[in-house]
């Protein structure tokens, strides 16, 4: 059987609780907090007791009045800190019993997790949509090709291809379409060719040994077969598959901006 404990052993237990615990009356005054939650805060109870919680600084009611997650904004003498906070009825008198509990390593963990989750995604170079290389990959591809040129005066262009209406699509349609775009674009470059995902609505071709003639004519061909494709089930009626296109044949002394400079300009007349 469960010993019976007694109010000094009960108190004991609340006063070294790691739970910040702290209580206010019926008129929202403190009276009373726990080592811990001087702790937490790095005040004493000095400090808080008496005071009004409506007279508190703004960034700290939250703890006394949210049953949420609190932001504490860091500041001279402490770090950022982020409290998981609850509020009860101690009594029928209106006396309120605030609980904070410190989330700020879980916290912390969940942001370092987010930041890795993105740096792998960008060392893996490829596009979750649709599996092509994202930007990152193509533009490490580009710089290779504009070093070559340079070295040996080669031909290179580059298109740029900005779906249409991308926008008026939820999640999921503009995810089918744009797998079914990257899908015909795959089926139209060549093995030296690289086509990949440059951001939400755009595509980027970089096309070695080929002059802005050749990008003009690739370019309406493939507006054809956009047109021509086969709309999925999911797309609302009406909506018809388009792009602009920019292209930008590489010049001596060209760098990466200014090709893809060229190119975009292009797109932004039409």
């Amino acid at each position: 059987m469960l010993k019976k404990l007694d109010n000094t052993e009960l108190s004991q237990i609340v006063k070294s609780c790691p739970m910040g615990i702290a209580v206010s009356n019926e008129k929202m005054d403190i009276f009373w907090v726990n080592d811990s939650f001087q702790s937490h805060l790095g005040i004493t109870a000095e400090e808080i007791y008496g005071i009004n919680i409506n007279k508190l600084p703004e960034s700290l009611k939250p703890l006394f009045l949210s049953n949420s997650t609190v932001h504490i904004p860091a500041n001279s003498i402490r770090d950022d800190q982020w409290f998981m906070c609850n509020q009860a009825p101690l009594n029928d008198n209106g006396d309120m019993i605030h609980y904070i509990t410190d989330v700020a390593p879980v916290h912390l963990l969940l942001q370092e997790r987010e930041e890795l989750k993105y740096k792998l995604k960008d060392a893996l170079a490829v596009d979750d949509v649709t599996g092509m290389p994202n930007k990152t990959a193509l533009f490490q591809s580009l710089e290779t090709q504009i070093s070559r040129s340079r070295r040996y005066n080669n031909l290179l262009s580059i298109v740029v291809m900005r779906v249409n209406h991308l926008a008026d699509l939820n999640e999921k349609q503009s995810g089918t379409l744009l797998l079914l775009i990257s899908q015909m674009l795959n089926d139209q470059v060549r093995w030296a060719d690289i086509v990949g995902k440059l951001s939400g609505n755009e595509f980027l071709l970089v096309l070695p040994e080929t002059d802005n003639a050749a990008c003009k004519k690739l370019s309406e061909n493939l507006s054809e077969r956009l047109t021509a494709l086969p709309k999925p089930d999911n797309l609302p009626a009406g909506f018809n598959i388009s792009a602009n296109f920019g292209y930008s044949e590489w010049e001596k002394g060209d760098d990466l901006t200014l090709l893809m400079q060229r190119a975009l300009q292009l797109i932004d007349k039409q």
